[in-house]
């Protein structure tokens, strides 16, 4: 019994972990874009095509690291509410 408790747990932080490594590539996406943004306003001057691809790159590389987030959290609450319903009898 403890094993399957164990193997839910880790599975748990596993999760956490998961979802705060898609934050941390997120933030650094961010950024990049916001260190683009003061380069092209304050040195070049003007917004040339490469400032949009990088802002595309960053945009849909955000929107997919937000996905991947809330799924891994929503993996994370199934395996919750797993644990809750199997174990905290037992605690009580």
């Amino acid at each position: 019994m403890e094993d399957k408790q164990y193997e839910l747990l880790n599975e748990m932080i596993v999760k956490i972990n998961e979802a705060r490594t898609y934050n941390i590539i997120s933030g650094i996406l961010i950024l990049l874009w916001v260190i683009e943004c003061f380069f092209e306003i304050f040195w070049i001057q003007k917004f040339d095509g490469f400032y949009w691809v990088i802002w595309i790159f960053c945009m849909v590389g955000w929107y997919h690291m937000n996905q991947k987030f809330r799924g891994a959290m929503n993996e994370y609450e199934e395996l919750k509410k797993e644990y809750d319903i199997r174990f905290d009898d037992e605690n009580n």
